[in-house]
């Protein structure tokens, strides 16, 4: 695992230094050549932000190796040198859904929906059967009423006609032929009205 740590204005001094040094190795200047720029060149600065600790710990080690034993005044310690800076954690990446995932939560989505739809219609389905089937009691009732006044006028009108016309051959007179036709119309209207009576109930 590479160890990173946050490039601090010391290190990039640092490395300016060890650029200078003559026994330094050719791949490590190449390495070192992203680093250490000139202040001017920002573009390098926001792109360089991190530098290994490896590197780091190599220039300091040519950095201590060019430094003459009588100058110890100028001596610089690896933790003097990472004074400021810190270690560098990349921020974790969240992780991809996979397609299996978004497809099931899109379809338990859906049924959710459905599910709370279901839920909000669920009222309004049976107070409509309730009303359908009212209303077709209803007309079924009042078209059994309408049914039975109409076979009861017809029925007691039937009567009193028949009784009028067969009560010429025996009673000549207008008015006791209207007399016999209402008397027979009444005796089947009263038993009409009983048994429309005896059937409702």
């Amino acid at each position: 695992m590479v160890v990173e740590v946050i490039l601090t204005r010391q290190i990039e001094q640092a490395i300016k230094q060890a650029r200078k040094i003559d026994e330094i190795p050719e791949d490590l200047i190449e390495r070192l050549s992203h680093y250490g720029e000139d202040e001017d060149n920002d573009r390098d600065k926001k792109i360089q932000r991190v530098i290994e600790f490896k590197l780091v710990r190599e220039v300091w080690l040519y950095l201590k190796k060019n430094q003459t034993k009588s100058d110890k005044t100028s001596r610089i310690y690896l933790h003097e040198l990472l004074e400021g800076s810190e270690l560098y954690v990349e921020p974790p990446k969240p992780p991809e859904k996979s397609p299996e995932l978004v497809a099931r939560l899109k379809r338990l989505k859906a049924e959710q929906e459905r599910l709370q739809y279901d839920k909000m219609v669920s009222n309004l389905g049976p107070k409509w059967a309730d009303t359908t089937e009212s209303l077709a009691t209803e007309v079924k009732s009042t078209s059994k009423q309408l049914s039975s006044v109409v076979n009861f006028l017809c029925t007691v009108g039937a009567t009193f006609v028949f009784g009028f016309v067969a009560s010429q051959y025996a009673f000549p007179n207008l008015a006791l032929r209207v007399i016999i036709g209402i008397v027979l119309a009444c005796f089947v209207a009263v038993a009409e009205i009983y048994f429309m009576a005896r059937t409702e109930i």
